[in-house]
């Protein structure tokens, strides 16, 4: 994997849980760019609280889940997954991984990883 694709939704805490996951995936060598075509990786960070949020992030995972080759990753982190993840590991397959607010610091150790559509359970 060498480029990923950031796309925040959200509120303030979202974007700097963005900047959090971009800086880490930079240090672990990937190239951020503005295409999600280009990517290896696609991320999107999302809300989930208002109904109007919610909406956006599906929209936005749906979207993202069109244009996805079966050479590109879908990363799905934030607030959504984390009271939503049973239920968008079962009605979404397309994403390959889903990872709550609370265990952003394994985004990195899941691109190792070959395991698809895996929920990091909230920590605690």
């Amino acid at each position: 994997m060498k480029t990923f694709f950031l796309l925040s939704l959200g509120c303030a805490k979202t974007r700097v849980d963005s900047e959090y996951v971009a800086a880490m995936l930079r240090d672990r060598r990937l190239t951020q760019v503005e295409d999600p075509e280009g990517a290896d990786l696609l991320v999107i960070n999302t809300c989930s609280f208002i109904e109007d949020a919610r909406v956006e992030s599906i929209d936005a995972i749906l979207e993202l889940s069109s244009l996805k080759t079966p050479d590109q990753r879908l990363m799905v982190l934030g607030c959504l997954p984390q009271r939503y993840g049973d239920e968008l590991m079962s009605s979404l397959p397309e994403v390959d991984h889903f990872v709550g607010t609370a265990n952003l610091d394994h985004v990195v150790s899941l691109l190792d990883d070959n395991l698809r559509s895996e929920v990091i359970p909230p920590a605690g």
